[in-house]
């Protein structure tokens, strides 16, 4: 009858977690199941994303010219900026990529001559470089003048190695890897921050306690190369 008693105990409890957990408690885990499904109706990611990019522009007087997206071979984003001359670097080759991809490290690219570029941009990129130190000099060296980077990466994010997952970054930690430009953006998204993210085909990772990954915050960085 014990074994019973706790069993039909348990089945009620879940089904009204107050009985288990006090008010407060309880009350938490409704908020953040509501939350969880809250950023369905956020505005979708690259539209969050885009804007921010094209605020830098106009505040820098740039109109158009040159741009390079690091790490475009997979989902390049020429169309967006249509009035740029569109260039992708990436660590491999992209044969059936819709855009022309060169091969190389955007962390040492000597290769590319200085301020060959008006607009420098990543998308889901900065988490995946080994020095990130190095990238952000390479890119600062690669503005032109007046030119433009601007970069949306993760602040807390669950572990996703594609191929390799080296970091997480603050707004005030790419400010500081962008010291020698004006910065115009700095900031948290946290739109996805109860999204219930646990990946896809080999990436899929099981969820955790309360249902999946608590936190999922955004950050990005926009600045401005001073003209001399």
């Amino acid at each position: 009858m014990t074994i019973k008693r706790r069993l039909w105990a348990a089945y009620h409890g879940f089904r009204t977690p107050d009985r288990l957990f006090s008010q407060a408690t309880a009350e938490r885990i409704r908020q953040a199941d509501e939350e969880r499904l809250a950023w369905r109706d956020e505005v979708p990611r690259w539209e969050r994303i885009r804007p921010i990019a094209e605020d830098a522009l106009q505040q820098a007087g740039c109109t158009g010219g040159t741009m390079l997206e690091i790490g475009g071979r997979l989902n390049p984003r020429n169309t967006d900026f249509p009035a740029f001359d569109y260039h992708a670097l990436d660590l491999r080759e992209m044969p059936d990529s819709e855009v022309t991809v060169a091969v190389g490290d955007i962390t040492n690219c000597p290769h590319i001559a200085d301020e060959s570029y008006d607009f420098i941009f990543s998308f889901d990129v900065f988490e995946h470089i080994d020095k990130p130190w190095l990238a952000a000099q390479e890119i600062q060296r690669l503005l032109k003048p007046g030119g433009v980077t601007m970069h949306s990466t993760l602040f807390a994010w669950r572990y996703h190695p594609c191929p390799i997952d080296y970091w997480r970054f603050s707004a005030e930690g790419l400010k500081s890897l962008f010291d020698g430009l004006d910065c115009v953006h700095a900031d948290f998204d946290y739109s996805e921050r109860r999204r219930d993210l646990r990946g896809r085909d080999g990436n899929l990772v099981e969820s955790d306690a309360l249902g999946g990954w608590r936190e999922n915050v955004r950050v990005n960085y926009a600045g401005i190369k001073p003209r001399r």
